[in-house]
């Protein structure tokens, strides 16, 4: 197997250094200056390898995108059978699978969606599929459940889930994160006992 390409290898490097700059400044904030300074690169090498600014953010989003894929997609394969629901709540909030710097980039992405329909059209097709994945799960414990009060928690637990991480600048998601899981669990019991 040969060696990846130089520019893969910068492509990567470049992708990395953007998603960085992405957590710490935003997607605003990320200027060409700021990106190649973290990538260790001269700017003209940010256009060599990896294009313009737009092109750049449309590389991070697929990237941001297909690893949270992936890693939602091994998560739900650990998922247990029965008792679904908490093991659910427990990888949303244990704070040793918290990833504060990827969630910022995520909120990052979906606050430039409304100045990019590509963009947009992408970030909708990801949250659709997280929001409907969270219902799934629910269903298991809870197959009576109506797919209007399905759809409103599934809808609370990314809203807070995403809110929770979202806090890391101000170093307070550790002080709320078993707040932020309880929260979640009374939203959870909120299905009705008979769908339970």
């Amino acid at each position: 197997m040969g060696r990846p390409s130089k520019k893969a290898e910068r492509t990567e490097q470049i992708l990395q250094a953007l998603q960085r700059c992405v957590a710490r400044y935003g997607l605003e904030g990320s200027s060409l200056e700021r990106i190649s300074e973290e990538a260790g690169l001269q700017r003209s090498l940010l256009r060599h390898f990896a294009g313009n600014r737009d092109e750049l953010i449309q590389q991070l989003s697929d990237r941001v995108i297909a690893q949270s894929d992936q890693q939602w997609a091994e998560f739900i394969s650990y998922l247990p059978e029965q008792n679904v629901s908490n093991a659910l709540l427990d990888g949303l909030f244990a704070e040793d699978h918290s990833d504060s710097e990827f969630i910022l980039v995520i909120e990052s992405l979906i606050f430039a969606a409304g100045q990019d329909e590509q963009l947009r059209k992408k970030m909708q097709a990801w949250m659709a599929r997280f929001t409907d994945d969270i219902k799934s799960i629910l269903l298991r414990d809870t197959p009576a459940a109506d797919d209007e009060q399905l759809n409103a928690i599934a809808f609370g637990l990314v809203s807070i889930y995403f809110n929770l991480d979202s806090l890391a600048p101000l170093n307070m998601s550790e002080q709320y994160r078993p707040s932020a899981r309880r929260a979640a669990e009374l939203l959870i019991n909120t299905l009705t006992p008979a769908a339970r």
